[in-house]
């Protein structure tokens, strides 16, 4: 099996895992609080990651602490926050809303990047944030555009948008990685500070909601976010960028909303609808004109966009 294949099946695999996630915030979302289901998703992907960390954790820690302001936004951002929107999102929207919304999260980069980083906003590029925001409203509104008059979104969907910004800005900022942290040694430590951050909103949502019910299902979904989302999904990721590249496996990540709505069908039952197809189809269709070079179709020189 050559490089190229066993990078775009480990994109594929992550990618799968992935869309679990969404079918495990709609799943469980009535048996247990959202934070406190994202707490216990990172204790055990923490917990798998420290073998894998500690050898290095001599040499990361020194260049840890000096990086700490910089770690600890990053632990809001991608781990406290992220999921946490996920998971309350699967309360009252469907896990193929989620699935569809969340990676429009490029879109989020292309204008950040912008603000921060000065990046010039091609005509391609802005062509393609407002097909991805005709997708957003089609399947925000459930294909009735006078909801938009109304504002009668789904609250699920403004979380899974929510969601969407959070991995905009950590996907934005993970270019700053300090290169002197192992990948092993700064994910670690996002963990580890994600969890200190997650402690207080944990600690009211005991204090104030029911209880989480401990049934088969909580346990497997949790186990599942955790080792399945969280360590075993990043192992592949990280190997599939490493292999194909971060645009190869960028395009893999679009069938995201296929696999979602494969497993939404087959586990939950959900139907797919009219504005799901319509969405969907925009938001990817928008996502790759405004983020993927596909000047290499053509066999004539491209100048810039």
């Amino acid at each position: 099996m050559n490089t190229k294949l066993r990078g775009s099946l480990a994109a594929l695999a992550a990618t799968m895992l992935w869309a679990g996630n969404f079918v495990v915030a709609r799943g469980i979302a009535h048996d247990i609080p959202p934070i406190q289901l994202n707490f216990w998703r990172w204790a055990l992907a923490f917990l798998c990651i420290l073998p894998l960390a500690l050898p290095k954790l001599r040499t990361d820690l020194p260049v840890i602490r000096r990086h700490w302001r910089y770690l600890t936004a990053m632990a809001f951002v991608g781990v406290a926050a992220l999921n946490a929107c996920v998971y309350k999102a699967g309360q009252t929207t469907e896990s193929l809303n989620m699935a569809l919304l969340v990676p429009s999260a490029p879109v989020v980069i292309i204008i950040l990047s912008r603000i921060v980083y000065g990046e010039p906003i091609t005509p391609r590029r802005l062509v393609g944030v407002f097909v991805v925001l005709l997708g957003v409203v089609e399947l925000v509104s459930r294909g009735d555009w006078q909801h938009i008059a109304s504002l009668k979104f789904m609250a699920g969907d403004l979380w899974a948008l929510a969601g969407a910004i959070c991995f905009g800005v950590y996907s934005l900022f993970i270019r700053k990685r300090p290169a002197a942290i192992s990948i092993e040694g700064f994910n670690a430590a996002m963990f580890g500070l994600g969890l200190v951050l997650l402690l207080p909103a944990v600690l009211c949502e005991v204090a104030v909601l029911p209880k989480p019910v401990w049934n088969s299902h909580v346990v497997l979904g949790v186990l599942y976010a955790g080792i399945g989302c969280s360590f075993a999904a990043y192992l592949l990721w990280t190997k599939a960028i490493a292999s194909i590249g971060p645009v190869l496996a960028g395009i893999v990540y679009y069938s995201l909303p296929l696999f979602t709505a494969i497993e939404s069908l087959l586990l939950l039952g959900e139907r797919i609808s009219l504005s799901h197809l319509i969405g969907g189809g925009l938001i990817v269709f928008g996502i790759m004109l405004a983020t993927l070079d596909l000047r290499f179709l053509s066999l004539r020189p491209q100048g810039k966009d």
